[in-house]
Parts: C-alpha cells; sequence; structure tokens
C-alpha cells in the first residue's frame, strides 16, 4: 500500500486532465458506471473458470484501475492480468487480493468523488 496508506491516487487522472476537475469528477463518475459491474464480471469468470473471459474483463480494469489507484494496485492489476492464462497459483493469489483490495478501493474513490 502506498505511504498514506490508500488505494485510490487520482493523480495520474487529474495529470491526464491537465487538472481539469470537472472533468476528473466526471470521469470518476464514469468508473463507478462501469468498473464495478467488470468486477463482478471477472469473478465470475473465474469462478467459472472461463479464464479467456476473465482475461478480457481483467484487461478493461487495468486500464480504468491504473488511473486511479497507487503503484502497488496498478501493479498488482498489471500482473493479475498477466497470469490469467499462465500462471494458475499467481491467478487464484491475484483474484483473492482483487476481492479484498477493490472495495476498499471503490469506498476511497467515493470519498474522493465527494470532495471534487
Amino acid at each position: 500500500m502506498s505511504s498514506n496508506n490508500r488505494y485510490c491516487d487520482l493523480q495520474k487522472l487529474i495529470t491526464m486532465l491537465d487538472g481539469d476537475m470537472p472533468s476528473v469528477k466526471e470521469m470518476v463518475e464514469e468508473f463507478f458506471e462501469t468498473i464495478p459491474a467488470y468486477f463482478e464480471e471477472a469473478v465470475s469468470a473465474y469462478e467459472a473458470g472461463d479464464l479467456i473471459n476473465l482475461k478480457s474483463v481483467l484487461h478493461k480494469l487495468k486500464g480504468s484501475i491504473g488511473l486511479i489507484a497507487n503503484e502497488k494496485i496498478t501493479a498488482d492489476i498489471v500482473a493479475l492480468h498477466a497470469s490469467a492464462l499462465t500462471d494458475g497459483q499467481k491467478l487464484k493469489s491475484g483474484m483473492d487480493n482483487l476481492k479484498e483490495w477493490f472495495p476498499v478501493l471503490c469506498e476511497e474513490l467515493k470519498c474522493e468523488k465527494n470532495a471534487l
């Protein structure tokens, strides 16, 4: 976890949008409209053993999470995506971790959105 013990870090998104805070808020709102469903789809695909669909959904998660999460979480989702078809043990560990940190990330992001 980052030094401030938070998973959420909007600095990459803020930089990408040149500090345009209304656009940052809009992107955060769009995150909540789509990404939780991708999380649920990833969990379902994993539990069903559908690794092809899982890899596809993780790809979608990877891009969005990378814009709003700290470096460790960003690295975790990248590694999880990479292991989807190649390493069953890393995949299991990564999915267990995803199920733990994703809800926390979303709660932190809700707080950030309210402060924007």
